[in-house]
């Protein structure tokens, strides 16, 4: 898993450096992906997408056992996305950038999907480790919450759950 995370990693650090530095590519993606991409991703900032990768590559390679590293990556997609549709339609309560509103319905999305997944993991560790993944998210880190969320979450569970890496 760690192999192939790692080929889409560098397949995306390639189209990244190739969108900044070729004009054909820049075009493409102005015309075709600017609607998905944020305002400083635009103008030459690496992407999402490639964080993503990056994240989800470090935390497969990091995390173990590989129940936490999962539930790290799916606080990031539930969580961080369901604080960012929260805090972006029902602001309350500003924490710099981010809302408590967004980062409360945030923590409820990872509680429900890494209960609803299944995994021999206790409530305590996950909601512990979704609580991580919410703070790492509402606190602004120099690292992109991409990498940050999945893999401080999936570290914390590790440790909480009695199998640090």
């Amino acid at each position: 898993m760690a192999g192939i995370l790692l080929g889409f990693t560098i397949f995306s650090i390639f189209v990244e450096v190739a969108r900044m530095r070729s004009v054909w590519m820049s075009s493409f993606f102005e015309r075709w992906l600017k609607f998905m991409m944020r305002e400083d991703e635009a103008v030459g900032k690496i992407t999402g997408a490639t964080w993503v990768f990056v994240g989800a590559f470090l935390t497969v390679l990091l995390v173990i056992p590989k129940k936490y590293a999962i539930l790290g990556l799916i606080f990031l997609s539930v969580g961080d996305t369901m604080a960012a549709l929260v805090g972006m339609g029902f602001p309350m309560v500003r924490i710099g950038q981010k809302t408590l509103s967004g980062t409360l319905a945030g923590l409820a999305a990872c509680c429900i999907a890494g209960k609803a997944l299944g995994l021999d993991v206790s409530d305590f560790v996950i909601i512990s480790g979704a609580a991580v993944a919410m703070i790492v998210e509402l606190i602004p880190l120099p690292i992109n919450d991409n990498v940050s969320i999945p893999l401080s979450a999936g570290l914390a569970m590790a440790v909480i759950g009695g199998s640090a890496v």
